[in-house]
């Protein structure tokens, strides 16, 4: 099976590079071939494309028109070349432009959605419809695409979720009597989306031995450091900036927290669990209560919620013994791995292939086509 994935131009670091990145490697874990399409030029930070195949579509230096011509008719060169069997894109112009290659190539594969964000968060989410099928990064996403595509496609929407690459590696936890370490990894919003405002009041309000460790970047970064020498934990709390790869940075971990206002599907968690840390969520849409189950892998609190945010962080404080084993965390991101999510992509790809096109033969042998 090969796929062609669509790429807009993206900074490098964030989540929906690490999606990208993992359903190619579990794509190619099951023996299938995945090309990725940027376009636009290369994403300001490039590492994370090292270990894909990639092609790089128009420069934000082109004039417009040169720039549409190769997204247009040098995507459909490519499709030509690699004959994909299922072309995924990751937001509505991306797909429109697939569908317009596609058209031009001849290629008769199918076209599917794979947005990393709630629909309502996507501009001109209407477009989504001219996709043959969807991939959902969790239940409350594919819940907001059927009510968008209609029950009559709703069959064409499948949860996929996101794919983590699972390692097996453990990060220890502090020995007794070093205290509790918590851990905030991602982009540093006061309020807006990512709320670290609150996870700084909480801990503000925690009694006992405790650090929190936060490593992300942002343009309110300023801000709460002073936020949080107002609250008095200039002493509590270790800024360590943006990281390439933050993970390598975590030499002790209790529990990583996740304080959003909303989320598509927060891939930290699984990156987290991966790791055997639990998590303390706001049980936000969407993903959090997909992902955690309260005792098993980590705890859940409702939005905005600083008193019971502080109250799951203070009985940790209180006895770092309620964490659940890194095992039984690290056991629950099993169902996320890449090579999971990538079956459940391929399933996708063959329920959606199209009549005539390869992959459909293999799906439905012509002894089994009903006969007109």
């Amino acid at each position: 099976m090969r796929v062609a994935i669509l790429v807009p131009m993206m900074s490098g670091r964030g989540g929906s590079e690490t999606a990208v990145a993992g359903l190619v490697q579990g794509l190619q874990s099951l023996g299938d071939e995945a090309h990725v399409y940027l376009f636009g030029g290369l994403p300001k930070d490039p590492r994370w494309l090292e270990p894909l195949p990639y092609t790089v579509l128009g420069s934000p230096t082109e004039k417009r028109w040169r720039r549409f011509h190769r997204y247009i008719f040098g995507l459909a060169k490519e499709f030509k070349r690699f004959s994909p069997d299922a072309v995924v894109a990751l937001d509505s112009l991306r797909l429109v432009k697939g569908k317009l290659a596609l058209t031009l190539s001849g290629s008769n594969a199918s076209l599917l959605s794979f947005i990393e964000f709630p629909v309502d968060h996507i501009r001109m989410n209407r477009l989504l419809k001219i996709a043959d099928g969807h991939l959902a990064i969790g239940e409350g996403v594919a819940g907001q695409l059927k009510d968008l595509v209609g029950k009559s496609c709703s069959d064409r929407v499948f949860t996929i979720y996101n794919p983590i690459l699972l390692n097996g590696s453990i990060v220890a936890r502090p020995a007794n009597g070093e205290g509790v370490a918590f851990l905030h990894v991602g982009r540093l919003e006061f309020a807006a989306q990512k709320r670290v405002a609150d996870l700084l009041a909480a801990a503000s309000r925690l009694g006992g031995n405790f650090r929190l460790t936060i490593i992300g970047d942002g343009n309110d970064r300023s801000r709460l450091e002073e936020y949080s020498r107002e609250l008095g934990l200039q002493d509590r709390v270790t800024w360590l900036g943006w990281k390439v790869q933050p993970w390598a940075s975590v030499e002790r971990a209790s529990v990583l927290l996740l304080v959003s206002s909303y989320e598509g599907f927060p891939l930290i968690l699984l990156e987290a669990l991966s790791r055997g840390i639990p998590c303390i969520a706001s049980d936000c849409k969407y993903g959090p209560n997909e992902i955690l189950e309260n005792g098993t892998n980590g705890w859940l609190y409702p939005v905005g919620d600083i008193d019971r945010l502080t109250e799951l962080m203070q009985a940790v404080v209180d006895n770092p013994r309620i964490l659940p084993a890194p095992e039984d965390v690290l056991a629950s991101a099993q169902k996320f791995s890449a090579q999971a999510v990538a079956e459940r992509a391929r399933l996708a790809f063959a329920t959606l292939a199209k009549p005539g096109a390869p992959l459909h033969a293999q799906v439905c042998p012509a002894d089994d086509v009903p006969k007109n």
